[in-house]
Parts: C-alpha cells; sequence; structure tokens
C-alpha cells in the first residue's frame, strides 16, 4: 500500500511540472515589455504637386491649316481639348519617311490643308510620346520630333497619319491610325476651334517659316505679392539626414546648407537655390526618354511642381534636362529671378539641381492690367530694322517677370519674345511703340 501510495504522489508531482512548464511557456510567448516611447520627428518634404509626363511634355502651340486660312491657339484648354480627341487611338509602327527634308518640304507638312500641327518648345523622344499616346508596337526608334503633324486626309478610308518632323535634324518619320471616323472628327475640330485667332505664314528663301498672329494680342498681366516657399523644406528634401545638415550664411544675400557629401546655396536676390552633390558627377551622355523619365520622377518625390513647369530643353551630352516657368500658356522669362528647373544628372542620380523657391500658385494677385500688343506680323516687321530676321527661329507672346524694387511684388507683363540661336529675347517696348499698343 505504501509504495502504490507514492507512486500516486510522483504521478500528480509529474502533472503539476507539466502544467507548470505550460504556464511558463504561454507567459514567455505572450509577455510584451513595456518601453520608455521616444518620439521621432517625421521629417515632411512634401512641398507642392506631382505630375505625369503628359502634365509636362506639351505643345506650346496647335496649327489649324484650312483650304484658305489658318488658324490656332497657344491657350492650353484649346490645346488639351484637341489632344484629347486622340488620346484613345492606337499609333502603329513608326516609319521613316525623309532623312534630309528641306525646309521648304517642312513647311509644306505644316501648310497642307486639313491639317493639325503641335509645336514643342524642343526635341520630344519618340518613346516619351509613347507614354502619353497609345502605340501598337513598343519597340521605338532612337528618334526626337519638335513639330507632330497630323493628316485628316489619309491615303485610305478611316486613316489619319502622324508626320514626326524634328526640324533641327530635318528628318521626318511617320505613323497611322485607322479605323477613324474622320467625319465626325472632322466636325468635333470645326466646333472647337471655329473662333481661334488666324496665323500666317512668314515666308523665308532657305528657311522654316514664321507663323505669326494676324491681329493685336490683348492680353492680362498681373501683380502677385511674392510667396516664397521656405528653403528649408528643400533642405529636407534634398538631403539624406536633414537634421545634420549644417547651415551658415552667405553674405548678406545668401544661405548655404551643407553636410559630408551635398551643398546646397540660397540667393535671395533672385530667388533660387542650387543644390549639388559632387560625387556623382558624370561625363557620360545621357539617354534623352531616359534623363526626363528620371527628372519628372527626381521632382515627384519632393512634390516640386510648384507651378507650371514644361519641358523645354535638353542637353544628353550633359544629361540636362530644364522646364520653364508657364503661366496661362504662355512661358515666362525674366531678368531678375529664375524661372526655370534644370537638373543635371550623374551617376544614377541627380548632380545639379537648380530651381526657383517662390510659387506664383500660392502668391495674393492683388492687380490685373490689359495689355494690348502688336499682332506677330506687325512685330516681324518692326524687329527685322532691329535684328537680322533670317536668324529669327521663332515668335510667342510670353510674360516678362520682373521684381518690384521696394516691395515683396512679382509684376508679369505681357511681351513679345523671339528665339535666335537657342535664347529667347524680348522685344522691346520701345520697338514697338509702347503708346500705341498700350504697353508699360
Amino acid at each position: 500500500m505504501g509504495l502504490r501510495y507514492i507512486e500516486q504522489v510522483k504521478s500528480i508531482i509529474l502533472i503539476l511540472l507539466i502544467l507548470l512548464s505550460l504556464t511558463l511557456t504561454f507567459t514567455i510567448w505572450t509577455f510584451s515589455p513595456t518601453y520608455d516611447t521616444i518620439d521621432t520627428p517625421i521629417v515632411d518634404i512634401s512641398i507642392a504637386d506631382k505630375k505625369k509626363i503628359e502634365d509636362v511634355v506639351k505643345p506650346y502651340r496647335v496649327l489649324f491649316s484650312h483650304e484658305e486660312t489658318m488658324t490656332g491657339s497657344e491657350t492650353p484648354l484649346n490645346i488639351e481639348k484637341v489632344l484629347n480627341l486622340m488620346k484613345n487611338w492606337e499609333l502603329q509602327t513608326i516609319e521613316p519617311v525623309n532623312n534630309r527634308a528641306s525646309f521648304q518640304q517642312i513647311n509644306d507638312y505644316i501648310t497642307t490643308s486639313n491639317r493639325i500641327t503641335f509645336m514643342y518648345p524642343t526635341d520630344v523622344p519618340i518613346k516619351t510620346f509613347g507614354s502619353i499616346f497609345s502605340f501598337a508596337d513598343h519597340n521605338f526608334p532612337d528618334i526626337s520630333f519638335n513639330r507632330l503633324v497630323i493628316d485628316m486626309n489619309g491615303p485610305a478610308e478611316g486613316e489619319v497619319v502622324f508626320y514626326f518632323i524634328n526640324t533641327t535634324k530635318q528628318k521626318v518619320y511617320k505613323s497611322r491610325v485607322e479605323k477613324v471616323d474622320r467625319e465626325a472628327l472632322s466636325e468635333r475640330l470645326i466646333k472647337q476651334t471655329v473662333n481661334l485667332k488666324t496665323y500666317s505664314e512668314i515666308v523665308r528663301p532657305g528657311k522654316l517659316s514664321i507663323f505669326a498672329s494676324d491681329n493685336p494680342e490683348n492680353i492680362t498681366g498681373y501683380t502677385y505679392i511674392l510667396e516664397e516657399i521656405p528653403p528649408e523644406k528643400f533642405k529636407n528634401a534634398l538631403f539624406t539626414s536633414p537634421s545634420l545638415v549644417r547651415s551658415n550664411p552667405v553674405g548678406t544675400n545668401g544661405q548655404e546648407y551643407t553636410d559630408d557629401s551635398a551643398l546646397m546655396t540660397v540667393d535671395f536676390l533672385f530667388k533660387r537655390l542650387s543644390y549639388v552633390h559632387p560625387a556623382s558627377e558624370s561625363k557620360n551622355p545621357g539617354i534623352p526618354a531616359e534623363l526626363i523619365q528620371h527628372s519628372v520622377d527626381f521632382i515627384n518625390e519632393h512634390n516640386g511642381w510648384t507651378d507650371d513647369y514644361r519641358y523645354n530643353r535638353i542637353n544628353p551630352a550633359t544629361q540636362q534636362v530644364s522646364y520653364q516657368l508657364y503661366m496661362n500658356g504662355l512661358p515666362v522669362f525674366s531678368n531678375d529671378t529664375s524661372t526655370e528647373i534644370s537638373q543635371f544628372w550623374g551617376v544614377n542620380r541627380v548632380y545639379r539641381y537648380i530651381r526657383p523657391y517662390y510659387s506664383l500658385n500660392n502668391s495674393t494677385l492683388i492687380k490685373k492690367r490689359d495689355v494690348q500688343l502688336p499682332s506677330g506680323k506687325t512685330t516681324y516687321d518692326l524687329i527685322s530694322s532691329e535684328v537680322k530676321a533670317s536668324s529669327v527661329d521663332d515668335m510667342v507672346v510670353s510674360y516678362y517677370l520682373s521684381q518690384d524694387d521696394q516691395q515683396p511684388l512679382l509684376n508679369l507683363t505681357p511681351s513679345w519674345y523671339y528665339l535666335s540661336k537657342g535664347i529667347w529675347t524680348r522685344v522691346s517696348p520701345d520697338i514697338l511703340g509702347g503708346g500705341k499698343f498700350g504697353l508699360e
């Protein structure tokens, strides 16, 4: 009896030990220690807006060639309406047409009746265009264009032809769109373009034609209270560890931000900042379509589209991509401040980044005024006596942005600009006759 009793006690103890072991194991698994809370500051690097490729790669003018007249517009809404009619089309394979088109042949592509021409400020890689329009074949050739001519009189029923023209290299390529209801399309185009201003072709022997407006231009001028974006926001966005960045004044009109790998300089007078990451510098050329995509992605990373900036310049040799400030569809130029975002790319990242740090979108409008400019035809005739007319490559109505000397104000004055040797120059109001045309 004693031995049996001892065995029962041992069994009970064993069961208790097993239960204790299970309890301890469960406690260990479910135990959550309490730690002191460490407050880690969240750095906000969102400055303004993100944008898509199609938001920044845009034509600045659309022209419609009719039987006896030519109409057109620089107004964004008018351009977008026409582009949107074609966004659901699918383009076929791109084919070469002319590897050495004469200037007269290029002019004829634009002026032939029943054609639409979109004019771009610089060369657009066809691969970039392929991210905006739909293509059946995504094996894009290594080409670019700055004039897109759409022929509504395709050789086959229901066919529309796209001509991609590079006026610098004098090359022409084409692609087809099939199964288009051309009659319905023409009716919609007529409704949307019936009230557009008329243009004339200024023919120049051995040169590209200039397409100039026939009538005086009535443009609204603006005055804004300057709104600056704190440079600290760009510091937080551009440096890897913003809390480790050192800041020092540069004279009385600048500030410098630096860490062990990068430098950002702020110019208070020109409202411009310049960021550089020296270790990423590269001497290798870039691929245009990749440069554009990288540059848009980079600005999107910190929501850096503070205003309407548009793709306007590219240099693959230096890996530079630039975006020009626009207002109401018109480019903005200035001698007083920066109106362009420029990036130079290096090894797997941006090497240099130069841009304004003010915003018209966030600035307060305090004054409007109507300004009448002479027609494009008249302006061309007037400047011909001041500059060599054959050197003029294009003319556009733009805004001249100036800063007030006494107050934090920005003035946007409508002005004519002409393009010569890659540089946009303001036509002096004195040449245009300020009193006659209501210029300030």
